[in-house]
């Protein structure tokens, strides 16, 4: 693969929302080469508002939210109940660092490990990084 489409989670464009995923605020869209990374759009959250925990309804609004920008990758400091469904649609990440751009360079550095995660279809088990 040569290229990923990737969403982080934040509320200030900088560092990862302390949320968990779905509740951002809004989600950078980079594309990301093992040499380069490209913002692509910002997406406001306007999924909704989670009725229960784990609300399934949230996990297909995030989704419905991101797939026009052919996102392929969401990577946050936490995720919520949902992480087991958004699994079957993307590849999870989740982040030791605080900051998106270092954060950027680590997958850089794994760029072929997450690509191999997302090329195994619904069968894709969250990365730590």
């Amino acid at each position: 693969m040569k290229n990923l489409r990737i969403a982080f989670a934040t509320d200030d464009k900088i560092n990862f929302t302390k949320e968990h995923f779905g509740e951002a605020k809004e989600y950078l869209i980079y594309e990301i080469t093992k040499t380069e990374a490209k913002l692509i759009t910002t997406v406001k959250n306007v999924s909704p508002e989670e009725k229960m925990h784990s609300d399934p309804n949230k996990a297909k609004g995030v989704a419905h939210l991101l797939k026009p920008f052919k996102a392929q990758v969401l990577v946050n400091k936490a995720f919520g109940g949902n992480i087991k469904r958004m699994q079957q649609k993307f590849v999870v990440i989740l982040s030791n660092e605080n900051n998106i751009n270092f954060c950027i360079k680590n997958i850089q550095t794994l760029f072929n490990t997450v690509s191999e995660e997302w090329e195994k279809g619904e069968n894709r088990n969250y990365l730590r990084i």
